[in-house]
């Protein structure tokens, strides 16, 4: 049982590791590639769950609407979101943590 306990704790800080390190990639990734729109704030709701939606970026006050549509569609356009349509909503998913979350590599 405490093996199994042990197992369970290093792979959970492997992949909390993992997950620092792609976040950290992102914002260094953002920085370069789309400069105007980063901000420690955005990249801390991307990787706050595998997907993201307008209304998460609106309610941590990262601009109206129309701009933070701007801004998924930019992120998308640069391979750090991929989108798909739920219903009638529309998500972005982060690929670097899903895959984290999902214990696969790229």
């Amino acid at each position: 049982m405490l093996d199994m306990i042990e197992v369970n704790a290093l792979n959970g800080l492997e992949r909390l590791s993992e997950m620092t390190a792609a976040m950290e990639k992102m914002t260094l990734d953002l920085k370069k590639q789309l400069p105007k729109i980063y901000s420690k704030d955005l990249v801390e709701v991307l990787f706050l769950l595998p997907y993201t939606k307008r209304q998460y970026l609106i309610a941590e006050h990262l601009g109206n609407a129309k701009t933070v549509g701007n801004y998924l569609i930019s992120l998308e356009e640069k391979g750090f979101l991929e989108s798909v349509k739920v219903g009638k909503e529309k998500l972005y998913l982060n690929r670097r943590l899903l895959n984290i979350l999902e214990n696969k590599t790229k």
